[in-house]
């Protein structure tokens, strides 16, 4: 009874009994497409805001430790008193 229910289903639908089951599983896939799509959308968001502190964190850092661009805070002494 079952099987010549899904046979004359598959017969109105035009999917011919022996595919029906690929028909499934290619819509199964591309669900799980959509949503690895959708995964990789906001993997790929949290890596662009992890790079862009990464880049101020080193930009700080760079900053902080590069001693050519700022002032001693010591005062240089004369060497010699005339």
């Amino acid at each position: 009874m079952k099987e010549e229910f899904t046979r004359r289903k598959s017969e109105a639908n035009g999917i011919p009994p022996a595919f029906q089951h690929l028909h499934a599983r290619a819509a199964d896939a591309e669900a799980v497409a959509r949503a690895l799509r959708e995964d990789n959308g906001r993997l790929r968001e949290r890596v662009a805001v992890y790079a862009q502190v990464i880049h101020e964190l080193r930009t700080e850092l760079d900053r902080r430790t590069d001693n050519s661009t700022q002032p001693s805070p010591v005062r240089s002494f004369p060497t010699s008193i005339t």
